[in-house]
């Protein structure tokens, strides 16, 4: 059975909005996303659906007693975040799939509003909102065509604006966040996908563990004719790095592999050597940088072994992808 004969097969389009949230060791953040829903989703029938990776926080146990309305599939390994959105969307039964952080809260009519904007535009296949920070400052809440250049003036930029705070990076930010419109992604925080959508496209690629699912989705979207499109008519909050924020180390690891992987499936050969020579001159430039910093033995500090771990680990990825 292909990919979209089995999505076909699914239960019944029952409610407007299916919910599906991601864990992995992040109760707190889970407990108050779920009940920022409950809070603030007031004119559609929907359901949570909750794929935790295997946490070993007791979320699984918290669910079930705090949450019994809750579906909830508890992995026996973490299978990653793509094939455990894949496992919501195999049991979902709204005609609208909501993929959902669990490091995220919704504010009033959140998911109302989304669901009305998808309404009466029929031919928006994924929709993504207008993402806040802890603080109520503006995050970064789609992007451009993912290359090489793009992701260097991105992260540039974007770094200035959330590292430095930087104002006038902050007000162009601001400016492009500021209308509804098509873009090339939306950031996986909060993606809401038309079920027919998920038909046409199939479900999300497993071979990403973690990054870039989003991106990859939303390319395959807009190559069959769907729109993917941001709203700032709906506001969440972002907390980010909910499940990361543990082991920033193996997030940066998955990260890389995901990029690679991503730049060989789209662009093919050239493109994949092409970003390979980036990396291999970003990971030179960084080894470089961290003897530069260490002349008198301190390379045994915990931060530069893990520094040099992680150069040497990435090298060893790099000459692995073919």
């Amino acid at each position: 059975m292909n990919i979209r004969t089995s999505i076909k097969s699914m239960a019944q389009q029952e409610l407007d909005l299916s919910i599906i949230i991601v864990n992995y060791n992040s109760i707190n953040y889970l407990r108050d996303c779920i009940k920022s829903i409950r809070k603030t989703t007031k004119e559609i029938r929907y359901e949570i659906i909750v794929v935790d990776n295997n946490s070993q926080d007791g979320s699984v146990g918290i669910i079930r007693n705090e949450f019994q309305n809750v579906l909830l599939i508890a992995n026996q390994n973490n299978a990653g975040l793509s094939c455990a959105w894949n496992q919501g969307i195999r049991v979902s039964r709204g005609h609208y799939i909501l993929l959902l952080n669990n490091d995220t809260v919704l504010l009033p009519d959140s998911l109302d509003t989304m669901w009305k904007v998808m309404e009466r535009s029929p031919g928006i296949g994924l929709l993504g909102c207008r993402l806040l920070n802890s603080d109520g400052s503006l995050q970064q809440s789609f992007g451009n065509v993912i290359s090489i250049y793009n992701d260097f003036i991105q992260k540039f930029f974007i770094n200035l604006y959330e590292q430095g705070r930087n104002p006038i990076v902050g007000k162009y930010l601001r400016w492009t966040h500021s209308t509804p419109k098509e873009v090339d992604w939306v950031k996986g925080a909060n993606m809401m996908l038309r079920r027919e959508t998920i038909y046409d496209v199939g479900l999300l690629d497993e071979n990403y563990f973690m990054y870039m699912e989003e991106v990859d989705l939303s390319l395959r979207v807009k190559q069959l004719g769907w729109k993917v499109y941001y709203s700032p008519e709906t506001e969440i909050i972002h907390c980010g790095g909910g499940s990361t924020a543990t082991n920033r180390y193996n997030a940066a690891l998955a990260y890389r592999k995901s990029q690679l992987y991503f730049y060989n499936k789209h662009y093919g050969k050239w493109g994949l050597i092409r970003l390979k020579g980036y990396l291999y001159f970003k990971m030179g430039v960084q080894y470089f940088l961290e003897n530069f910093r260490n002349p008198l033995g301190r390379k045994n500090s915990p931060e530069s072994q893990e520094r040099s771990r992680f150069v040497r680990e990435i090298l060893a990825m790099l000459r692995q992808t073919h």
